[in-house]
């Protein structure tokens, strides 16, 4: 299943967001899928470029991107490959594995194609009672096209709980908006106060957890629970094959800011899935 960042409608959301687009790899024939490179240019010391989770990559796409990165007087290669397999070819052109994925290395995957009793049963028993919790609790999650008033109130979200202060408002809009019908924006409100909300992105067979938030009064009724089974729902009636919850803590590469909401994440069920990381080569941008 070809990866989010390997999807037309990211490469646009990258270049709404001031990324140059570059695409290496496809035959002539056009049979074997583009691999999508961004690149971003910094005044003086000259450009940077990563290429995300490419479905191939042989000898001949480490040649092109190299090749690019001299048109572009890169400083810095980032590779981070989907598969395993890739890292050996990887590493024999110089790379040397980062402590610093730029995309989540770990992550749970929920298996749509089982029923929803199934996927139910399959959750912790504390999840499942805090749905219900979240239900009688009055929380009621619907569909919304609000994305500004979304990103704003995740902005707030991260602001008071996080401290982090660099907005997002702009990146969540650009998502939004270069997926188009296939950006899913659930919100979940107390009477008419939103207190959650997710922003869920579909590819053909995969539902990404992209931005989630919740307010302290949120969290207390339990409407991230009920938000989140909601948008897997969602996710399985769209057609979608899996549900990708899209960034756990992982042992490799620990964050421990990330512990809470894993333990969140895995409490869902599903399985977990691992991914090489991030492999990055310095060189001279002449």
């Amino acid at each position: 299943m070809i990866d989010l960042r390997q999807t037309p409608e990211y490469a646009n959301y990258m270049s709404s967001i001031g990324w140059i687009v570059s695409s290496i790899g496809r035959s002539a024939s056009g049979r074997e899928r583009k691999t999508y490179a961004y690149i971003r240019k910094f005044p003086i010391i000259g450009s940077f470029i990563k290429i995300q989770r490419p479905e191939i990559l042989r000898e001949k796409e480490i040649k092109l991107i190299e090749r690019l990165s001299k048109k572009y007087r890169v400083f810095q290669i980032v590779i981070e490959p989907k598969y395993t397999k890739h890292c050996t070819l990887i590493a024999e052109y110089g790379f040397r594995q980062s402590r610093n994925p730029f995309v989540p290395s770990k992550t749970i995957h929920i298996d749509l194609t089982k029923p929803e009793n199934q996927l139910l049963k399959e959750m912790h028993h504390k999840t499942r009672y805090n749905i219900k919790v979240a239900q009688r609790n009055g929380i009621n999650v619907k569909p919304s096209e609000n994305i500004k008033g979304f990103s704003e109130f995740w902005q707030d979200c991260a602001i008071r709980q996080r401290n982090m202060f660099l907005s997002q408002k702009k990146e969540i809009t650009a998502l939004y908006k270069a997926f188009g019908k296939n950006a899913k924006l659930l919100l979940g409100f107390k009477g008419k106060k939103l207190v959650s909300g997710i922003l869920m992105i579909k590819t053909k067979n995969i539902a990404y957890y992209m931005y989630a938030a919740s307010s302290d009064k949120g969290k207390k009724l339990f409407a991230p629970t009920l938000n989140a089974w909601e948008a897997i729902k969602l996710s399985k009636k769209l057609g979608c094959k899996i549900f990708d919850f899209e960034g756990i803590y992982d042992e490799r590469f620990p964050l421990k800011s990330w512990k809470g909401f894993t333990r969140f994440k895995k409490s869902f069920g599903g399985k977990e899935v691992e991914h090489p990381g991030a492999f990055t080569k310095f060189r001279f941008p002449l």
